[in-house]
């Protein structure tokens, strides 16, 4: 009886074990760890297809808000981020396009994706299982521009006299 009941607990417990999901996220720091854009992505059960997506943009203490996004399928995960001239963000997910701002904390996904997201910031995407957000190269510094240096003057040559008569 008593290894019936130790199989049981056993079984019940791996059974349990691989019940479990997961869940991920990987933040854009604006400001610090106050000033932010986050995103999470949940898989409730061992055996669901894809991800549940969201995504939290806070300005502690003023606001904090956590947006549900468009599910994305099980594999190579990627979101770019793009910063607006206006300074909104900019949200690729899949064929998804999503704006948000962090003075509300307000989201909206657009009907057509944006002529111009904005300036590239990076990709949320996955590495080694594991979600990262991955800042976007910085485009190459211009040079300097500096003025012309005027050839100095030539002086007078060694033992020449200009004298006014």
């Amino acid at each position: 009886m008593k290894e019936t009941l130790k199989l049981c607990l056993g079984i019940a417990a791996a059974a349990l074990l691989t019940a479990c999901g997961s869940t991920d996220s990987a933040s854009y720091q604006i400001h610090g760890a106050q000033h932010s854009l986050s995103l999470i992505r949940n898989r409730q059960f061992a055996w669901d297809k894809g991800w549940e997506i969201s995504l939290v943009a806070a300005r502690n203490p003023e606001c904090m808000r956590r947006h549900k996004l468009q599910p994305a399928p099980e594999g190579a995960f990627t979101a770019e981020l793009f910063r607006s001239l206006e300074g909104n963000y900019i949200l690729k997910q899949g064929n998804n396009w999503y704006v948000t701002e962090t003075q509300k904390c307000q989201l909206q996904q657009f009907k057509q994706s944006p002529r111009e997201p904005g300036d590239a910031l990076g990709t949320f995407n996955e590495k080694d299982g594991l979600l990262q957000f991955v800042a976007a190269p910085k485009p190459p510094a211009a040079a300097p521009v500096t003025a012309p240096v005027a050839a100095p003057a030539a002086a007078p040559a060694a033992g020449s006299a200009t004298a006014a008569r």
